[in-house]
């Protein structure tokens, strides 16, 4: 279950070490299919093999339609779960040590997912304006072996077991463009990793027009020098307890930094914000901001664990509050808690979960917008080109508190879920408003007035044939206080469906 979940982090021979551990002989039914599924995915059928070369070829159509009730409710399924229409995968394979990975695409620009005002909406491209055309959103190198990996390309990056997110580098963005450089075993895996995040601050989404002219005439407005620098350990303990520890440093304007790529330097004691131009002539900033985080996982028994995520970007000791107050920047944490359970009985796999998020009304936002963790890439509508921002962390972002149940039962053929969440998110959204007060030192979430979201949903996937799958989601919606207005309230049904052929 933790490969499947974590795909976008775990590389193909640690699967297969992870997969040496188990002995398939003794799974049930249901553990033992998605056990074979796995291991089908490892070693997959080859369209074509000579010598040390091989390739991977696929086609998959995947059209979706979805439909809402309610326009003022945007759709409860974020877009980057949207399938991609129709995908070419190619994979080619040197000496079992070198891969190279491109996904070619056709599928609707994201800007027309939800359109704003629209009832429906479809993943079809059905003229001119709605092709994406920044595929492929997914292409790499790949190199490594029993104990190392190295990637290099454009791909998804996640880190952490959250169901509705993780709250430090999370697959919330259509992708990173990265290098990562890993060492595993079975205990213990250290990661190091480097995105290039380009960034521009024309939409008033990001950056306002006020806050534009307070940054003063000169103000730096986008940059392609953007770099997000972590580095990460896991350690598994007596194979039922797991630690995570992640640092990571955001450099806003600056070209790549051999200072932070050191495998073992701490960077937050580095200093780095005195080595760069603060941003702004009027209200400057920092150009650099850092980020920790600390995950943990606990298997109690074998059905049942726990497991939580701690984020931290600022932290005002009480000492500092409370002597000099006027010189402390708000706090910027973030916290997750889960406890998931999973069960087989006879030929079906359960599935359980509980998930409670809170994240400070500052968290991911630093004081200077190139400095804070937010992810930007430009939509392909023709002329205006629209950018696209999202957060580095938890999809959810800043400013909120969240509590999600969920749970599915699962066989081969079918599989039938459940969920039902409640968000309750302030007024900070992801428009960059960091300000150094004591009113901001004090914030708690949410503030202003809360908008808060009741979502409950149902959905099926049914397999009737080994290449064809059918599913279909639907969810009732209710706003309080929609938009932040009090006593404004809205109500909605939303239905996704689609069909995914492959070969």
């Amino acid at each position: 279950e933790i490969i499947m979940r974590n795909l976008a982090d775990i590389t193909g021979d640690e699967r297969a070490t992870m997969l040496d551990e188990i002995d398939p002989e003794s799974l049930a039914p249901p553990l033992r299919e998605l056990y074979d599924r796995v291991y089908a995915a490892l070693n997959p059928a080859l369209l074509y093999a000579e010598g040390l070369f091989g390739l991977e070829a696929h086609v998959n159509l995947a059209p979706e339609i979805h439909l809402r009730t309610n326009t003022n409710i945007p759709f409860s399924k974020p877009d980057t779960e949207s399938p991609l229409a129709l995908t070419l995968p190619l994979t080619a394979y040197f000496a079992d040590t070198v891969e190279l990975a491109i996904v070619p695409s056709i599928s609707a620009d994201p800007l027309y997912y939800a359109e704003q005002g629209s009832p429906w909406g479809v993943n079809i491209p059905y003229e001119a304006k709605r092709f994406d055309l920044n595929m492929p959103l997914r292409a790499f190198i790949a190199a490594g072996g029993s104990w190392w990996n190295f990637q290099l390309g454009r791909d998804k990056a996640s880190y952490g077991l959250g169901h509705t997110g993780n709250l430090a580098l999370s697959a919330t963005p259509d992708y990173y463009d990265f290098a990562r450089f890993s060492l595993f075993s079975r205990n213990f895996k250290y990661s190091a990793f480097v995105s290039q995040m380009p960034l521009n601050l024309e939409d008033p989404q990001i950056l306002s027009d006020k806050r534009k002219s307070a940054a003063g005439p000169g103000a730096l407005l986008n940059t392609t020098q953007r770099y997000l620098y972590l580095h990460r350990i896991d350690a598994r303990f007596f194979r039922r307890v797991s630690l995570g520890i992640s640092e990571a440093l955001m450099a806003g304007n600056s070209s790549p930094d051999l200072r932070y790529m050191s495998p073992l330097i701490v960077m937050h004691n580095a200093w780095p914000w005195r080595d760069y131009e603060e941003w702004g002539t009027g209200e400057k900033g920092y150009m650099t901001g850092s980020l920790f985080s600390l995950d943990m996982d606990w298997a109690i028994i074998p059905s049942l664990a726990l497991y939580g995520q701690f984020v931290l970007n600022e932290f005002s000791t009480p000492y500092e509050v409370e002597n000099y107050p006027d010189d402390q920047p708000p706090n910027g944490l973030g916290y997750l808690a889960g406890i998931e359970y999973t069960r087989v009985f006879a030929e079906w796999k359960a599935l359980a979960y509980g998930e409670f998020v809170y994240t400070d009304p500052y968290l991911y936002t630093l004081s200077s917008p190139f400095a804070s963790y937010v992810w930007m890439r430009r939509l392909s509508e023709v002329g205006a080109k629209p950018l696209r921002y999202k957060w580095i962390g938890h999809g959810e972002g800043r400013d909120m508190m969240l509590f999600a149940l969920g749970g599915s039962v699962s066989k081969t053929d079918l599989l039938l879920s459940a969920d039902i969440s409640f968000i309750s998110r302030g007024e900070h959204t992801i428009e960059w408003d960091w300000t150094q007060t004591r009113d901001a030192l004090k914030e708690r979430a949410p503030t202003g007035i809360p908008e808060h979201r009741l979502t409950a949903g149902l959905g099926a996937v049914w397999r009737p044939l080994a290449r064809l799958s059918l599913s279909g989601y639907a969810a009732g919606v209710l706003l309080l206080n929609a938009g932040r207005q009090a006593g404004l309230n809205e109500a909605g049904l939303e239905l996704y469906l689609s069909a995914a052929l492959s070969y």
